[in-house]
Parts: structure tokens; C-alpha cells; sequence
């Protein structure tokens, strides 16, 4: 469960987390990722940043080291010690876990929004008066433990990602102005995006858009009143999510798949087929190489 401060760009959440162990071993410890602490000083990214010559601009929750900070960690209910390592931390578990037996999580964070000058995946900037905000790797990501290599707890250097598969129920709270898409199905549709709401963000509405004229005003800005947008999604390896009040859509579908586009409103006229080419790229890719097994 998340809420994410327009003002202050910070992500505020806890996390319930049922870990199993399908591996031969029994666990003492485990790992997570928290890859949003790499981009910061002193942390072994910013080491290759300089061994590659580049000194980077940090922003202002950079400078203070402040990525994902965990407030918070317990483990089936008890308070455990912890190390952290930059982009890793490392917990040890009250007691063993045994092989096929789960472990629960609970966990309070934050992760901070910045616009350093480091190249990263989770966003924000300004568009148009607006927050538009990508929350990418934005929560603590329990490590993969490997047949082959035991626990990964690889320091994240801005390369790919090596994660476990699950299933996802996240709740994402934001102002309710913001348009906001995600990972897996989303569960209130009716409350969130009911369907003449859906009809005034149609992205072809906008098919005559002046190429960056100001967008217009479809759902007004009031100071603390919020929306929460709650997604299942089953079988994936990671959360993903995007949020900006200038979104309109696109839609289009292949079978029983759906492929959507959300486009800033001063772009839609040349975003018309987004969906379009997203969901021809589906049935090619299905029918010529192997089914894609998501619905949207």
C-alpha cells in the first residue's frame, strides 16, 4: 500500500511480504534489493560514474543519501537486525527457514522522487504545471535465491534485473487528478476510471491536438483529495506503475489481450496507434515465436 505525495515527490508504504523457500536449503538470512540507493554519493554506482570520468549532478533527496529507506522491518511478527550495504540489505531471520516452508514480511518505507542527473528507470519531472512520476523498482525486492549461485546480491550498477516470480496486490494512492496505470488487472475500475470519465480521456479525442498546446482540465486539482488505484497481478516479477494528470488513452486489443497507451495530452495527435502497433506487436510475436500469457 502506497501513497505518493505530489507535493513532496515521496512514496510513503508498507509492505506484507509471504516469502517461500522452494529451494533444497534452509535459510538463516536473506537479501532484498534497494536498488533507488544507487543513485546517491558515495555508493559503488556513483564509483563508476567517476572511474568513468563523469562527476553527476545529484538532486536534492540524492544529496542526502535518501533512496529507499526502510522504517521498519519484521519478520513473522518480531524485530530482527539488519545491515545494509548501499543497495543491499541483509536480514537476519529469528529462526531457520526450512526448505518448502514461507516467512512473512512486514515492512514500512520510503522512497524518494529525484531529478538528478544519473540515468535511472523511476522518474519524475514537471509536465505542464503537473507531476508526471514512473515508479520503477521503487519498493524493497526480496534477492533471488539461485539453484546455482546461492543468493544474487549483485550492487545495482544500472545494468538489468534478476528477480523472483509472485503474485502482486498493490494499492496506489495518489491525488485525484492523476491518470495512473500499472502492472496486472486493475480492481476498481468502476471507482477509479468509471466509464464516462474513460470516454473524456480517449486519446482520440485529442486526434486534432495543436503538437504541445497546454492540455486541458479534465479532472481539477483539489488539495488532499485522493484516489486509490488497487491492481492484482499474478505470476510477474516485478511492480511497475505510471501516474500523470495529462494521460489520455489509447486501447486496442488482440484476442482476448489488451494493449493500452497513455500519451500526454499535448502529444496525442501523433500518438494515435500506439495501442495499435502495441497490439499488432502481440499477435506477431504470439503467433511467430511464443504466446504472450498476460492479459494486458
Amino acid at each position: 500500500k502506497a501513497s505518493i505525495d505530489e507535493k513532496t515527490d515521496i512514496i510513503t508504504a508498507t509492505q506484507q511480504l509471504t516469502y517461500w523457500n522452494n529451494s533444497p536449503d534452509n535459510l538463516d538470512v536473506v537479501y532484498f534489493h534497494l536498488y533507488q540507493n544507487a543513485f546517491q554519493p558515495g555508493s559503488y554506482y556513483d564509483e563508476l560514474q567517476k572511474q568513468n570520468g563523469k562527476n553527476p549532478y545529484y538532486g536534492k533527496y540524492e544529496r542526502k543519501k535518501l533512496g529507499t529507506n526502510i522504517e521498519k522491518m519484521l519478520v513473522n511478527g518480531q524485530e530482527v537486525a539488519t545491515e545494509m550495504d548501499n543497495t543491499i540489505l541483509k536480514v537476519y531471520l529469528p529462526y531457520e527457514l526450512k526448505s518448502g516452508e514461507s516467512i512473512s514480511f512486514d515492512i514500512a518505507f520510503k522512497t524518494y522522487f529525484d531529478q538528478g542527473e544519473v540515468r535511472r528507470r523511476m522518474k519524475v519531472y514537471d509536465a505542464w504545471g503537473n507531476r508526471h512520476y514512473n515508479g520503477v523498482h521503487w519498493y524493497p525486492r526480496i534477492c533471488v535465491y539461485d539453484s546455482k549461485f546461492g543468493w544474487t546480491r549483485d550492487q545495482h550498477l544500472g545494468r538489468e534485473f534478476y528477480g523472483n516470480f509472485g503474485t502482486f496486490d498493490v494499492e496506489l494512492t495518489f491525488s485525484s487528478n492523476f491518470i495512473v496505470e500499472a502492472t496486472g488487472f486493475l480492481q476498481n475500475r468502476d471507482e477509479v476510471l468509471p466509464k464516462d470519465l474513460r470516454e473524456k480521456l480517449d486519446v482520440k479525442n485529442f486526434k486534432d491536438k495543436k503538437w504541445n498546446s497546454p492540455p486541458s482540465t479534465i479532472i481539477e486539482y483539489k488539495e488532499g483529495e485522493t484516489k486509490t488505484w488497487i491492481y492484482h497481478a499474478e505470476n510477474v516479477h516485478d511492480f511497475a506503475f505510471t501516474a500523470d494528470p495529462t494521460y489520455r488513452i489509447g486501447e486496442s486489443w488482440w484476442e482476448d489481450k489488451v494493449c493500452y497507451s497513455l500519451v500526454q495530452e499535448p502529444h496525442a495527435a501523433k500518438w494515435q496507434n500506439a495501442a495499435d502497433f502495441g497490439a499488432k506487436c502481440l499477435k506477431v510475436f504470439s503467433e511467430d515465436f511464443g504466446r504472450y500469457v498476460y492479459h494486458k
